[in-house]
């Protein structure tokens, strides 16, 4: 009998920049080309447990809290229009709602929309702003979905493929999956190297590219289109930056997501990728 087991080789040696300083190793799986964090923690709640994890709380108003809460606002007009170019009159499910941004301009511009946040801190944050949020999925009925959205989610959940069943199954026949991930075939992925922030370990767990992206959902999901996060660039790069410990990290970070930008023109390889896929029959 043949061995269809992924072989794994080990990619890169990465470090918690961000909170713990601890190393992880990423392993690439030879024939989906996803890379997966090793080890990965049983815990893993309490590495988001900082006021700095700005998706949890938005609270902060350092400068570099600003310049995130600019961008956020930037793209959540993008979001509103690329989720209600396919909701239609249909349902939306927000997967990691967060602070629960996504979901209050929708339901604002009129859409029933609903999101899910597993993180109690971020529910608070959305509650306060009157916007409540799920915090199991055992309510979501099969087939009830029109579009479900899950920006920079994906790379957090332990099991992705059992995620990708789940959404399978809450879609409606004619549903879309609009799914963004930061994408570590980019240009500052690769001038970064192990301090790009978008490896963000062990928060994520999972790390994908356009060709990793095309294996886990060829079989459940026809891709429509990719749409680049332009802003993304910047802000990982200005991360990765201070992480190096530059010392301008601002202005550094600015110039090489910039470069990242431009290069994406050509390579079609940018920080990070909007998938649109539609659910197949």
């Amino acid at each position: 009998m043949k061995d269809n087991s992924p072989i794994f080789k080990h990619f890169l040696s990465v470090q918690d920049h961000f909170l713990t300083q601890e190393n992880f190793d990423l392993y690439r799986d030879e024939s989906a080309g996803v890379l997966k964090t090793v080890p990965q923690p049983e815990n893993i709640e309490s590495y988001y447990e900082s006021e700095d994890y700005l998706s949890h709380d938005d609270s902060q108003d350092s400068f570099f809290a600003k310049c995130y809460q600019f961008a956020k606002i930037w793209n959540l007009r993008s979001k509103k229009s690329l989720i209600g170019k396919y909701a239609v009159d249909g349902k939306i499910l927000d997967i990691g709602a967060g602070v629960g941004d996504v979901v209050g301009v929708l339901k604002k511009s009129g859409y029933d929309a609903i999101g899910y946040e597993p993180s109690k801190k971020a529910r608070l944050f959305a509650a306060r702003k009157g916007i409540e949020l799920l915090d199991q999925t055992d309510s979501i009925l099969p087939n009830s979905i029109k579009v479900i959205s899950m920006y920079h989610v994906l790379e957090h959940v332990p099991d992705y493929k059992k995620q990708i069943d789940l959404i399978y199954n809450w879609l409606q026949e004619d549903g879309y999956l609009i799914l963004a991930l930061p994408n570590y075939n980019s240009f500052d992925a690769k001038w970064f190297k192990s301090y790009w922030a978008g490896y963000d370990v062990p928060r994520h767990l999972f790390h994908f590219n356009k060709l990793a992206v095309g294996n886990v959902f060829q079989n459940k999901f026809k891709l429509i289109s990719t749409k680049p996060m332009w802003f993304d660039s910047l802000y990982v790069s200005i991360l990765s930056a201070r992480y190096q410990k530059r010392k301008v990290p601002f202005i550094y970070g600015i110039c090489i997501g910039l470069i990242s930008n431009f290069a994406a023109l050509f390579s079609k390889e940018p920080s990070s990728l909007v998938y649109v896929l539609k659910k197949r029959k």
